[in-house]
């Protein structure tokens, strides 16, 4: 079964049927007249690309997610403007959010916390409350110490991430700044990105014990972050370092090293790989990008969603952007976020299901998905009032 746009490939027999969600990633266009009037939308989807259930939200949306009651919760995009505000005006960077929303399946608001400081990503906890990305400025001393990066990119300002903490009644619980667990000489922005921030996360999972696994685009690595200590316990995958004995900067691209990585986690347990890390590596070295999976206990990767050597020509790739989630059936679904393609892959490397966003949304970023998800047929309540997850014949 093939299509000309939208739903492209839909293998029954190894595909997982399920419902995907995903939403458009809606920006601003400079100089719009009543930018606060822009909203956003989430969509639920059968395997052919039908429309099940949407969600319209007050603003521009980054990206939200389903928790099992049936609930969404997404990271929206406010115009707010306010002095210094980091990620747009004098500081653009790039997924600055600005509220972070729960809905229900009807679209009522259950919850709202607004930081202008927010971007990337966001978690509801085990324990109810909420967990956040913010940027943060760095004390020009360390930001003047911080190695690598592109040269005469430097602004008066270097960002640095925050992970935040907050009650359902909005109230922060906790902070964990990267600054103080970063070590200058061991975390060496990437050679192609700019001098704007140090850290630059783009993504907060809580592991089973309460830790973060959090992914660092300009240092090309993933974090795990100690819950009670707030220690950086284990990283995984920088391409750069200072060799201190001659006090050069090297460059290393390997299979075990990232490029500028994006939704790094931990497999859920019950699923195949469970326990192992999963991440979309963008490939900003190699321009192949691949979905990997990686040992935590050995460090060594043990699958990657592209054959090896990395073959030119009709590769996926997305240099920024993207995600990678494992299903139940051992699949992973993938979503090339720089191009609006969904596609799910089994562990033989075959493309059993494909799905390209058919038309450009009426903003800056046309095209741009910033994640999708997978869900079983009987993830929430509510998918017993849709239609059935793989669509019509």
């Amino acid at each position: 079964m093939t299509y000309r746009s939208g739903t492209t490939l839909y293998d029954r027999e190894r595909a997982f049927t399920g419902y995907t969600l995903w939403s458009h990633l809606s920006t601003v266009r400079s100089g719009a007249e009543k930018p606060w009037q822009k909203t956003g939308e989430t969509f639920l989807m059968d395997m052919t690309g039908r429309i099940v259930h949407t969600w319209k939200l007050p603003y521009p949306t980054m990206y939200g997610y389903l928790l099992p009651d049936g609930h969404l919760l997404a990271g929206l995009l406010t115009t707010k403007s306010a002095p210094g505000r980091p990620g747009t005006g004098e500081f653009p960077m790039g997924s600055a959010m600005g509220v972070l929303m729960e809905l229900d399946w009807e679209g009522n608001i259950l919850f709202c916390h607004e930081d202008l400081a927010m971007h990337h990503d966001f978690k509801k906890l085990a324990d109810g409350n909420y967990a956040y990305l913010a940027w943060e400025p760095l004390e020009a001393e360390t930001a003047a110490r911080v190695l690598g990066g592109r040269k005469g990119t430097e602004r008066t300002v270097m960002w640095c991430d925050v992970i935040r903490k907050v009650s359902p009644e909005g109230a922060i619980l906790r902070e964990w700044h990267a600054k103080d667990h970063l070590d200058v000489e061991r975390h060496v922005i990437g050679p192609i990105y700019a001098r704007h921030e140090w850290s630059h996360f783009n993504d907060l999972w809580e592991c089973e014990n309460g830790d973060f696994l959090c992914s660092s685009r300009v240092l090309d690595a993933v974090f795990r972050i100690n819950a009670a200590t707030g220690d950086i316990v284990w990283q995984w995958g920088a391409a750069s370092s200072l060799d201190k004995k001659t006090g050069r900067l090297d460059l290393s691209v390997t299979p075990s090293t990232l490029g500028g990585p994006h939704d790094a986690h931990i497999i859920p347990r019950g699923l195949p790989g469970e326990g192992h890390l999963l991440c979309y590596d963008n490939g900003t070295y190699s321009f192949v990008s691949r979905a990997l999976e990686v040992d935590v206990r050995t460090g060594e990767p043990v699958w990657q969603s592209v054959t090896e050597g990395f073959q030119r020509g009709r590769m996926p790739f997305s240099c920024f952007l993207s995600s990678a989630r494992r299903l139940p059936n051992g699949n992973t679904l993938c979503c090339e976020g720089g191009n609006g393609r969904f596609y799910e892959v089994t562990p033989e490397r075959d493309v059993v299901w494909e799905y390209w966003k058919p038309e450009p949304d009426d903003s800056a970023t046309p095209w741009l998905v910033f994640r999708c998800f997978r869900y079983a047929q009987d993830y929430c309540p509510q998918f017993a009032l849709l239609p059935p997850a793989e669509g019509n014949a």
